[in-house]
C-alpha cells in the first residue's frame, strides 16, 4: 500500500508543471507562516487557508516572484497580499510593518 501511495505521488508531481510546482510551494510557505502567526485562532487559520490562493493572485504573487530585490514590488506585494486576508466582518487579520 506504501508503494503505491509513493507512486500515485510521484506521478502526480510529474504531472506537475514547473508553474505549478512553484505556486504550490510558495503558497504552501506563506500557509504555514500566517497559520503560525494565527497561533490559536482558528478563524484566523482557516481564513488563510481559504483565502491564500485567490489573496496571491489579487496581489500578483508572481510579478513579486520576478522582482524579489525591487524594495518597492515587495512593498507593494505584501501591503496588498496581507490586505487581502479578512475575518467575517472584513477586517484583515494582518498589518505589514514595511
Amino acid at each position: 500500500m506504501r508503494s503505491l501511495v509513493f507512486l500515485l505521488f510521484l506521478l502526480s508531481l510529474l504531472a506537475c508543471s514547473e508553474r505549478q510546482v512553484e505556486e504550490f510551494t510558495f503558497r504552501k510557505t506563506l500557509e504555514y507562516d500566517l497559520v503560525k502567526l494565527c497561533e490559536d485562532d482558528q478563524e484566523c487559520a482557516a481564513a488563510v487557508k481559504a483565502q491564500i490562493k485567490g489573496c496571491m493572485e489579487i496581489s500578483e504573487w508572481r510579478n513579486f516572484l520576478s522582482n524579489q530585490n525591487d524594495e518597492i514590488e515587495l512593498k507593494r506585494f505584501t501591503t496588498e497580499f496581507y490586505a487581502c486576508i479578512v475575518d467575517s466582518e472584513g477586517s484583515p487579520y494582518f498589518e505589514t510593518n514595511l
